[in-house]
């Protein structure tokens, strides 16, 4: 999708945005007015709602979407919003997949290859970029690899014709013994959101153990 080429005049208010969109309630639609609500009256802070459209927080009509409602969860709050940003600036990330630690000067010079702006408003998307960015938390939940859960083989039960219940895998394999094995492989969805995962090792444990 094309770079976002909403931002910011200034970026003193996002900390302060952001922390009053995470305790106040949910509106109906995230209008300037709701803004000034929450204590945002200046023109320059109404900008922030193209830059919440752009990250995935608010639909085209304003209304805010599943993304905003899981960002006021503190625990998760700074994966959600790293998401938002990954998703919303992926031609960036697709330049540097660490574009969050870049400096404003570099950050300028990407948006400059990747929009057709000058270089005032590239350097106003970049602090934009990098303003939302020091909020967020990129390393959340970022494992590529798939997890892999399995029960250690002593946990395991085993079957065998023998009478002694003592027998190790390593004697029954000797003696020709049949032993039963259950190896269990989970393979889970890759998602910044570590309730997911939460709830699916809890379902595991509830239902195997």
């Amino acid at each position: 999708m094309p770079v976002p080429t909403a931002y910011l005049t200034s970026t003193k208010n996002v900390a302060p945005i952001f922390d009053a969109i995470q305790r106040a309630g949910v509106p109906e639609r995230f209008t300037f007015e709701f803004l000034k609500q929450l204590g945002f009256a200046s023109s320059s802070d109404r900008a922030i709602i193209p830059v919440l459209k752009a990250i995935g927080f608010l639909t085209d009509a304003s209304g805010p979407t599943e993304r905003y409602r899981r960002f006021k969860d503190p625990s998760i709050a700074k994966a959600i919003l790293a998401q938002g940003i990954r998703e919303g600036y992926a031609d960036v990330f697709a330049i540097d997949t660490q574009a969050y630690q870049k400096s404003s000067q570099d950050l300028t010079g990407m948006f400059g290859r990747l929009s057709d702006k000058g270089e005032a408003v590239n350097q106003k998307m970049a602090t934009t970029f990098k303003a939302l960015s020091s909020l967020a938390n990129f390393s959340a939940g970022a494992a590529t690899t798939e997890p892999k859960v399995s029960k250690p083989e002593d946990d395991l039960p085993t079957l065998s014709s023998g009478d002694n219940d003592n027998h190790t895998v390593d004697e029954d394999r000797r003696t020709g013994v049949l032993t039963l094995r259950h190896d269990i492989h989970l393979h889970l969805p890759l998602s910044t959101d570590v309730a997911v995962y939460d709830a699916i090792f809890r379902s595991v444990k509830a239902n195997l153990l």
